[in-house]
């Protein structure tokens, strides 16, 4: 049989050659074209990478930010991205729960802070854990930490370390359990202190700061009953420890003062309200007040509403004869003198202190007053063992 030939046939092949062919070109466009955006997408994240940037390319120099140069280009887009707030040089990048054990129990808490009680082999610690979220200025932590680190004095709270995660950064701190002294004024029937006690802790709260005014240069600006810590040691003698750096500041350049209305208003000088500028004589003028708080039981201004306040720190008459103590009551009025030209120092205050209790030691000594202060520190402590027990029940 000859062969056949089908012209419909021949069509319907050439036809589905032409459509099998459109099919692969589509393809091959659609392939390009996708590989070509996956290209620009990749450009993209990596001028991104480069331009994002850490505070591992930050430099630190007198708490301003110098962005680095050095690309990122090295970082994979996998890798997980950590924010760090502090310098290397200030905080150690662990885990600090591999080395501190932290209990969930809450000593204090702050508007981005949290104080827990810690434990290491060989002794326990306050640790305050600061949520970076809720750190509004790193350049003022920074400068915290810094300050923090270099004191070294009996009576200001120790800093140990500074760890730091993704999330958190944690201050390793001296325990100090044993209340505040807004704690300790309030803990008497007159909820003010004995003239031999006011004096002792007026001492060490002289030592302190005339050891960051004399020695550091720096200026605390948030002095108040709350920031100093009471110890009681094994003879009963109330120890005072200075804490809260956030708002401390090193001097001002000679010539220049400062001018930023900071710290707790109640406690703040007049040149500071007034906005004539201020130096290190704002931190007497703080330590006034707590002084007339101490002696009296009652701030020396007290009236209500901010700019009341203000106005009683500027121009209100002082109540000084409430104060029960009259060599005291000179100490203070030099303290609370609204011109700070005039204004007693630490270091002349602690002289005036040093000579009044060695007047006064064989009074003192006196059976009577050995017996009243040993009844207001064992009512303190039963007072702080309640407290302790509060504390013991908030956890988080």
């Amino acid at each position: 049989m000859g062969s056949f030939s089908c012209n419909f046939c021949a069509y319907d092949k050439e036809e589905q050659e032409k459509e099998a062919y459109h099919t692969l070109t589509t393809k091959a466009a659609e392939s390009a074209e996708n590989n070509f955006k996956k290209e620009e997408l990749k450009l993209e994240s990596k001028e991104l990478r480069i331009k994002k940037v850490t505070t591992e390319n930050i430099e630190f120099h007198d708490q301003r930010l110098t962005i680095l140069s050095e690309p990122l280009d090295t970082i994979e887009a996998n890798e997980p991205q950590i924010s760090y707030i502090l310098p290397k040089s200030i905080s150690k990048r662990d885990n600090i729960e591999k080395y501190y054990q932290i209990f969930p129990t809450l000593l204090n808490t702050g508007g981005c802070s949290k104080i827990f009680v810690g434990r290491n082999e060989k002794d326990k610690f306050a640790i305050k854990q600061i949520l970076k979220g809720g750190v509004a200025k790193p350049s003022e932590l920074i400068r915290e930490a810094n300050i923090s680190l270099q004191l070294n004095h009996k009576n200001i709270i120790k800093y140990y370390e500074i760890y730091e995660d993704i999330n958190f950064i944690y201050f390793v701190m001296e325990l100090g359990d044993g209340g505040d002294l807004f704690d300790f004024i309030t803990a008497g029937e007159n909820m003010c202190l004995s003239s031999d006690i006011s004096i002792d802790i007026l001492i060490q709260i002289f030592e302190a700061v005339d050891y960051l005014h004399s020695v550091k240069k720096i200026i605390h600006r948030d002095l108040k009953p709350e920031n100093f810590l009471i110890k009681i040691d094994e003879n009963n003698n109330p120890i005072i420890k200075l804490i809260d750096f956030g708002l401390a500041i090193n001097f001002p350049n000679k010539g220049e003062r400062l001018t930023e209305i900071i710290g707790t208003r109640k406690y703040a000088s007049p040149e500071m309200i007034c906005g004539y500028g201020y130096n290190e004589k704002i931190d007497e003028w703080a330590i006034g007040v707590v002084m007339f708080c101490m002696l009296t039981g009652y701030e020396p201004f007290r009236r209500t509403g901010q700019y009341q306040v203000e106005d009683s720190i500027v121009y209100a008459k002082i109540d000084f004869e409430i104060i029960p103590d009259t060599e005291l009551c000179l100490l203070n009025m030099k303290l609370l003198d609204r011109n700070e030209a005039s204004r007693i120092t630490c270091k002349e205050a602690l002289c005036y202190l040093r000579e009044l209790k060695q007047k006064r030691e064989i009074v003192y000594s006196d059976n009577y007053y050995k017996y009243q202060r040993h009844l207001f520190i064992e009512n303190y402590k039963s007072m702080l063992r309640a407290k302790l027990n509060v504390y013991e029940r908030k956890t988080v």
